[in-house]
């Protein structure tokens, strides 16, 4: 008897010990974490990252835009345009695929490939200039201790490689699932208002079946993204903040997104239709991620 109080006392202490190690594990894991997204956020603000540090990440994806810029193109660090216009990274995580015009661009570490080593024209500009711009994170003591938070076990972890990873684990708090469509779909019926309402039936009808290329996006979970003529359908999220519009930006703004239809689609809409889906439109809009100074600039909100 005395021996299997023994074994059990044994089994007991080692099933706390375990679960001790697992909590610290985790919570160790969690620290590294936390720490890489600290390390991406200060990356995405800071202008070091571009070659002759004219730009960085949030010149093209501005928080009060919805994380685009408001311009009909990009423009790059030599100040030339891009071919396309910034895409907001809300909810980027969710998405099937992230760029434009290119379909096997499925993760965000490839992504970001594009910004840093595009040459016609420049983004970032870092082919070439490598060995520089890590230099200057290597020699900057708030980068020293953030890339060591970041990357315990790595006697120098001043690369791109990590660079990435950081800018991947930042890019991916960038989450805004709290629209008034949002509170709806949650079963509150009063978050939309009447014309709102109105609005969606009409997004849905087979009038205007807008929702045959804009596929609802179920928060927290992965979309499919379609391509419409070798052009990916845009998600319409915080579409009110992200003008101007079309994948080269050549629609000035929600007005002409209506005009641009009747024209292209032949659809006509009475001036009561264009108030009720613009209300729509308006629902789907949450900006309480501003609210949130962990994704906005840490130069300006510690």
């Amino acid at each position: 008897m005395r021996k299997k109080r023994i074994i059990l006392g044994l089994i007991t202490t080692a099933v706390f010990v375990g679960f001790f190690l697992i909590q610290h594990e985790v919570a160790a894991v969690n620290d590294i974490q936390k720490a890489r997204i600290n390390l991406g956020r200060h990356l995405f603000y800071d202008t070091k990252l571009s070659y002759n540090k004219t730009k960085s990440c949030v010149s093209c994806h501005d928080p009060s835009l919805a994380f685009t810029d408001g311009y009909r193109t990009s423009a790059g660090a030599d100040g030339y345009n891009l071919q396309h216009n910034a895409i907001s990274l809300l909810n980027v995580r969710y998405r099937s695929v992230l760029t434009w015009a290119n379909p096997s661009v499925l993760h965000l570490k490839m992504q970001l490939n594009f910004p840093f080593f595009n040459e016609h024209p420049k983004e970032l500009g870092w082919t070439g200039n490598e060995s520089t711009i890590l230099k200057r994170f290597q020699t900057d003591s708030i980068y020293q201790l953030l890339f060591k938070q970041a990357f315990l076990q790595q006697r120098n972890p001043f690369n791109i490689t990590n660079i990435q990873t950081a800018l991947v684990a930042f890019e991916e708090q960038l989450v805004s699932y709290g629209a008034a469509y949002d509170q709806y779909l949650m079963g509150n019926k009063k978050a939309l208002t009447e014309d709102a309402l109105q609005g969606l039936t009409l997004f849905n009808s087979t009038k205007f079946s807008c929702n045959t290329c804009h596929l609802w996006e179920k928060p927290y979970k992965k979309t499919q993204m379609l391509f419409y003529k070798g052009i990916r359908v845009p998600t319409l999220r915080n579409v009110m903040l992200t003008a101007p519009y079309m994948h080269e930006g050549r629609v000035e703004d929600i007005a002409a997104i209506f005009t641009h239809y009747e024209q292209t689609q032949q659809f006509q809409f009475t001036k009561l239709e264009k108030q009720q889906m613009i209300a729509f439109l308006y629902a789907l809009t949450d900006t309480s991620y501003l609210r949130n100074k962990e994704l906005l600039n840490p130069f300006q909100y510690q």
